[in-house]
């Protein structure tokens, strides 16, 4: 199963808002700024930011001067929680094996369910071990 784009979008918005409250001194940043600079189109840029406000990672201010500044320092923000904000639901989609006339389908199809399984455990602790300030200091 692929991701959609919008995870590695989402790390580019949080970053972006880390460097425009570094040089404005936490000016709020504007959903347009962001999706000029960055290139995303401005319906995306909106979807990201509702769901990293909805999981505690932005802050959202509305108002002439509004837009979004980050919650938490991107030293305490990890890959797992944007990835978390941004994609719902299980890594990998499997099909019911329910009410197929064949045992070993749904004998293979567990197996294969758990090694699923184990490869999302796996990659979610990775995206843990890794905060934005470090993605950040290696660019």
């Amino acid at each position: 199963m692929a991701y959609s784009a919008e995870f590695s979008r989402a790390i580019s918005v949080v970053l972006f808002i880390h460097t425009k409250m570094q040089e404005y001194q936490y000016e709020y940043v504007s959903t347009k700024t962001m999706a000029e600079y960055l290139m995303i189109p401005a319906p995306t840029v909106v979807r990201i930011l509702k769901n990293l406000n909805a999981s505690g990672i932005t802050i959202a201010k509305e108002g002439i001067k509004g837009g979004y500044i980050l919650a938490r320092s991107i030293s305490e923000i990890t890959l797992l929680d944007v990835f978390s904000a941004i994609e719902r639901g299980p890594m990998f989609k499997t099909i019911d094996t329910q009410g197929i006339q064949y045992p070993d389908i749904e004998c293979v199809t567990g197996v294969v369910k758990n090694r699923l399984l184990e490869a999302e455990l796996a990659m979610k602790d990775s995206l843990k071990k890794t905060t934005l300030a470090d993605v950040f200091e290696t660019s």
